[in-house]
């Protein structure tokens, strides 16, 4: 008789442990957050791939930046990027900051000065 009033003890409780967990799992909510990423592309003066390696780079570990990928030939820059984490302007002004003129966007004689000579392009900005 004991060995049966333990035995009940012990299901009733494995029971309602299991129930209590099943429920802590069921109330559980899942949030999955999408990022929204939007790509634009714009001119950045330069020359070589030391330019591209310096322009990219510039970009690599910005917040809200997914990629920047620079075309040597073209002079063109496709950045995907969090327009709610950084806007284009700041992108251009970062790029600015390393030497790198942008339609837009002038970067200061002294960051353009200290570009390599081959990465010193024409300046087509007044």
């Amino acid at each position: 008789m004991k060995r049966n009033a333990i035995m009940v003890a012990l299901f009733t409780t494995i029971t309602v442990g299991v129930t209590q967990q099943s429920n802590a799992i069921s109330n559980t909510e899942i949030i999955t957050v999408h990022e929204h990423y939007k790509t634009e592309t714009f001119k950045v003066f330069g020359n070589c791939g030391m330019c591209q390696k310096t322009i990219q780079t510039a970009l690599k570990d910005v917040d809200g930046i997914k990629s920047a990928k620079w075309n040597i030939e073209t002079k063109m820059i496709e950045v995907s990027f969090n327009d709610e984490k950084i806007s284009l302007k700041e992108i251009k002004e970062k790029i600015a900051k390393v030497g790198y003129d942008t339609e837009e966007y002038k970067a200061a004689d002294k960051a353009y000065n200290s570009l390599p000579g081959c990465c010193q392009y024409d300046r087509e900005l007044k």
